[in-house]
């Protein structure tokens, strides 16, 4: 008896019958066409989706301690405060409840949650989505950081 209500209970574990999360790239979150300007080009089929998405991290929260929970995901490598930002459709507030680990900022990771269509000011840039993160997952492969590296400067 003990082993039906195991494997009973393992059956309808919630992390077995949960949304598996839709696998996204950039060019999903602008569908539209290159003139639809971009406060309207954005993918309302995703609202409310569980996605997971490669990335960069600029960190929100200003403590430089390798970990965040408040932080921009970005198209591109090297974006920073003192750069111009991406435009708002590529450009995902993420936010999770408790801080994770970003070991390089050079470095892209995927990014897994709920992603909301949600224009807002997020630190110093316009974003046009919002995920609410459940992980954060290592990129499998290293980017060359040689030259973006030396020349990022404070």
């Amino acid at each position: 008896m003990k082993k039906l209500i195991l494997a009973l209970s393992l059956l309808f574990s919630p992390a077995l019958i949960a949304e598996e999360a839709i696998s996204i790239l950039w060019n999903n979150l602008a569908p539209g066409p290159a003139d639809l300007p971009v406060t309207e080009n954005v993918n309302l089929e995703l609202d409310g989706k569980k996605v997971i998405i490669p990335g960069f991290v600029v960190p929100l929260d200003g403590k430089n301690s390798g970990y965040t929970k408040n932080f921009l995901l970005t198209p591109q490598q090297g974006a920073c405060f003192h750069k111009p930002p991406s435009p708002p459709n590529q450009l995902i507030h993420v936010s999770f409840d408790v801080p994770i680990a970003i070991p390089d900022l050079q470095q892209p990771m995927y990014i897994a949650g709920t992603l909301n269509v949600k224009s807002a000011q997020a630190g110093f840039a316009k974003t046009g989505y919002h995920i609410k993160g459940v992980e954060a997952i290592a990129y499998p492969v290293k980017i060359n950081t040689a030259d973006t590296a030396d020349d990022h400067q404070h």
